[in-house]
């Protein structure tokens, strides 16, 4: 948190000390700094509060999908990782690295859009979401509203870089759409920047209320450490965050906070601070709620799988390297649910699972693939677990892709005993008006002239394509796997 030692050097906004109201710049500012700083808070526990992460030691922030990382701008861009675990200097944790960073333009203390954001470069899929607060659940940011900030920052009961959290109150809400909270020794401080600031959306609410929690708070400044502070609000600066992350962050609300529950509208953690398992292992989930229903009528069933084709590389195209060396590809899947929506991709290479995406467009890029004949396939997952398949795609990589099989058809000829294309003839063939395979209706008693033969099959049962290819894969499938986990997930993108 920036704190007005550090805000009289920038010349910017600040306030006094034991003050409830913002300085205007220029004002004069009291410096008497304590020497400790949070204040009247504790150590989160093992796997508490785990969507709070460390931005390299420098700043908090909070996961608010399993892509973005949302900070202050005031704490710059440049990340190169982000820090999961509750001690930025013990072990236990783990480091997730960034594709790329992003301050507001001119986003910063005093305005109420200290805004920031990281795109991370690989997915966070085993950490329970707390969603940000929208639309008519902002209501509950009231004065007097219990809420609860966490952070990696300076403390009054030990060092620097510990994972804790303050139970406090919201003061009041200013008109540069900022939340003044805490005071009283309950505070952020120095390194809790950007950090989260969580309040509950108790049952005493109404009886829509299911007592899940919600984030809303990015640390951003203010006075001596214990005398309160103020916080940019996420819900104010959704359409920014959205537009330049390319991920809805928001899954009961449109970004301008009218209803629109989609799939992600379930499941908040009802105890994200209780804690409960290892990061080396997973963090334990805990009791969810149910389908949000606060704002508006809860999602509807879904039973209905989602659809999924590849688009590239083409069905039975032929791709060569120089010299029979390895080639390239960027794999690429079109996948659409039109009830709850798509919660992921996963990319098949001969039947197994390589890789996984969670967010459009779905791609992998520089898959390297050695000589031989390849089967990818993709598998969509909606956000019921409802699944679909694509259809499969055969290349060849230094070699032709194999031929597709011919379309099967009946034995034809007056001497079959097996029917007409409708498949009613009997062993004897004294079919009743049987058609055969020219359009023609044989009499009854026909020997059953040609068709394609339903009844016994020329075609597989399923319709598809038993193909096989080359044997020996086994090691090119491994150096496929290698390359995908060696590589970036999806595509880069400039900061």
């Amino acid at each position: 948190m920036l704190h007005t030692a550090l805000l009289a050097v920038l010349g910017f906004v600040g306030f006094t000390l034991g003050g409830s109201s913002a300085a205007q710049a220029g004002d004069a500012l009291t410096l008497d700094l304590p020497p400790q700083g949070i204040y009247g808070g504790m150590d989160t526990a093992v796997c508490g509060w785990p969507t709070t992460v460390s931005m390299e030691g420098q700043c908090t922030g909070t996961l608010v999908h399993p892509e973005v990382v949302i900070y202050a701008a005031h704490c710059g861009g440049g990340y190169n990782q982000v820090w999961f675990g509750e001690n930025i200097q013990g072990s236990g944790g783990r480091k997730v690295p960034t594709e790329f960073c992003k301050t507001y333009p001119g986003g910063g203390p005093g305005s109420g859009n200290d805004f920031a954001f990281c795109k991370l470069a690989q997915p966070v899929t085993d950490v329970p979401l707390v969603p940000i607060l929208m639309g008519c659940e902002t209501s509950v940011l009231t004065p007097g509203r219990e809420v609860t900030i966490v952070g990696f920052g300076n403390a009054n009961n030990g060092p620097y870089g510990i994972k804790r959290e303050v139970v406090t109150t919201i003061n009041n809400i200013t008109g540069q759409g900022e939340a003044f909270i805490g005071g009283g020794g309950k505070d952020s401080c120095q390194g809790d920047s950007g950090g989260p600031v969580f309040v509950r959306l108790a049952s005493s609410l109404g009886p829509q209320a299911d007592d899940s929690w919600r984030v809303f708070g990015i640390t951003s400044y203010g006075g001596a450490c214990g005398s309160g502070g103020y916080y940019s609000m996420m819900h104010n600066g959704i359409e920014w965050f959205e537009s330049e992350s390319g991920i809805d962050l928001t899954p009961c609300h449109d970004s301008d906070g009218t209803w629109k529950p989609a799939g992600g509208c379930l499941g908040f953690p009802i105890e994200p601070g209780k804690g409960g398992g290892t990061w080396s292992t997973s963090c334990e989930v805990g009791p969810v709620a149910g389908a949000s229903e606060l704002c508006g009528d809860p999602l509807a069933p879904d039973d209905v799988p989602p659809t999924a084709v590849i688009i590239t590389p083409e069905n039975l195209s032929e791709h060569n390297g120089e010299g029979g060396a390895n080639v390239e590809l960027t794999i690429t899947v079109d996948a659409q649910d039109d009830n709850w929506g798509v919660g992921e991709v996963v990319l098949l290479i001969n039947g197994m699972e390589v890789g996984s995406d969670f967010s459009a467009p779905y791609e992998w890029t520089a898959v390297s693939f050695p000589t031989g004949q390849w089967t990818i396939g993709a598998m969509a997952v909606d956000l019921n677990n409802n699944v679909g398949y694509a259809e499969d795609v055969v290349i060849g990589v230094n070699t032709p892709a194999p031929e597709p099989e011919p379309e099967t058809t009946g034995t034809s000829g007056g001497d079959s005993d097996t029917g007409g294309t409708d498949g009613t003839g009997t062993s004897d063939g004294t079919s009743d008006g049987s058609k055969g395979s020219d359009g023609s209706v044989s009499s009854g008693g026909s020997a059953g002239t040609g068709g394609t033969d339903s009844a016994t099959g020329g075609q597989d049962e399923d319709g598809g394509c038993a193909c096989s290819s080359s044997g020996g894969r086994d090691g090119g499938l491994a150096l496929v796997m290698l390359g995908l986990l060696a590589l970036p997930r999806r595509r880069s993108r400039a900061a």
